[in-house]
């Protein structure tokens, strides 16, 4: 059995598999920029949030793991069915999740003493930071100019393990 081809950004969906390509670009670019690089920065799919697969990453001064993934489609606007002849294209908002994974001090250390407020502070400064940077990378992306881009929610994600991490949800009209 053959491996199927990989399609390029613009092949998969011509306006917005370039807008998604050049968002990762963006969110990597400023997580780096901003002084807290990730050790994998991805386009994922699916209807959750990735798996911390490399939240104890370490890597080139930087940990964990971003992604962006398509988290729905919605209309933009209604058409008539019944003058519709020939193709037409669709009016959309599409919802974007853009997110975070990183290790944090969670769990106890050798002698069991669980993880100090300095460590725990340290820990929420850091994310507080990351949440900066993913909505600025959604504000000053090119990816988006002439975009109607709504916010809908920032949140933090549940501590497991010795990860946690921090999510933005925005929506795109195309």
């Amino acid at each position: 059995m053959s491996t199927p081809t990989v399609p390029l950004p613009v092949d998969a969906d011509p306006v917005l598999g370039e807008m998604l390509d050049q968002f990762v670009t963006c969110l990597c670019a400023e997580l780096s920029a901003g002084g807290r690089p990730a050790c994998a920065c991805c386009l994922v799919w699916g209807t959750t949030q990735p798996p911390a697969t490399f939240c104890d990453c370490d890597c080139n001064g930087g940990h964990g793991q971003a992604w962006v993934r398509v988290m729905r489609w919605d209309p933009a606007a209604t058409v008539n069915q019944a003058v519709r002849r020939q193709c037409q294209a669709w009016r959309y908002r599409v919802w974007i999740e853009a997110g975070v994974y990183r290790c944090v001090a969670a769990v106890a250390d050798g002698q069991g003493n669980p993880p100090t407020c300095e460590q725990r502070a340290a820990d929420a400064w850091g994310l507080l930071t990351d949440a900066r940077l993913i909505r600025q990378a959604a504000a000053c992306c090119a990816a988006f100019k002439g975009k109607v881009v709504d916010f809908i929610s920032e949140e933090p994600t549940a501590v497991l393990g010795a990860c946690s991490g921090v999510l933005i949800q925005f929506a795109v009209e195309l």
